[in-house]
């Protein structure tokens, strides 16, 4: 993991010292609608259902060229995992909070000056311990497609986006559950 990690970062910075457009830092707030799906159903197991869940982080975009920049940053999401069990003799509900943090590193592009594309692999690591859920630790996806718009330095944006978490888990259960989400992030940017 480290001898991925140190090449990567010495691209990213040294990147910006070709970089003649202005980097920029974002905050936003998303509302997600998730679920935990696998390969396929299982008979007998209990069934799960996501409520009050959301997303929050901030994002760095580094400059590649006047469309095109590498972005990266800290995600924090955050859910309530209703477990239902089978009726056998009783049916039961029970929740549990799932809670995830990511670090994307994306490519985004910008075109027809208020609309991007972003998107790539998002290292995913779970901060909460589960008894039900399986382990959403791993290297996950994320893409989306958003709508800015830019005064003075800073930049207002909206960016519809689907995610899902550990594609490739660092732990693996049979019949893995991952966590997918479509969400709509809101957030305010500030370029430098």
């Amino acid at each position: 993991m480290k001898k991925l990690l140190l090449p990567l970062f010495i691209t990213f910075f040294s990147l910006s010292a070709f970089s003649q457009t202005q980097n920029e830092v974002r905050l936003y707030y998303g509302f997600t609608n998730s679920d935990l799906l696998r390969g396929e159903d299982l008979d007998g197991a209990a069934s799960t259902d996501i409520e009050n869940s959301y997303e929050l982080g901030f994002r760095y975009l580094l400059a590649v060229t006047d469309n095109l920049s590498l972005e990266t940053g800290l995600n924090y999401w955050r859910g309530d995992v209703l477990i239902t069990s089978v009726p056998m003799p009783e049916q039961t509900t029970r929740s549990e909070e799932l809670q995830t943090t990511s670090i994307p590193i994306f490519a985004n592009y910008n075109f027809l000056d208020y609309f991007f594309v972003n998107g790539g692999p998002v290292m995913d690591f779970q901060s909460s311990e589960s008894e039900s859920v399986d382990p959403q630790a791993g290297i996950g996806v994320g893409f989306g497609l958003g709508a800015q718009y830019a005064f003075n330095n800073f930049n207002v944006y909206i960016n519809p986006n689907f995610r899902r978490y550990a594609v490739i888990p660092f732990e693996e259960k049979n019949f893995h559950q991952k966590l997918t989400t479509f969400g709509i992030q809101l957030g305010v940017g500030y370029k430098f």
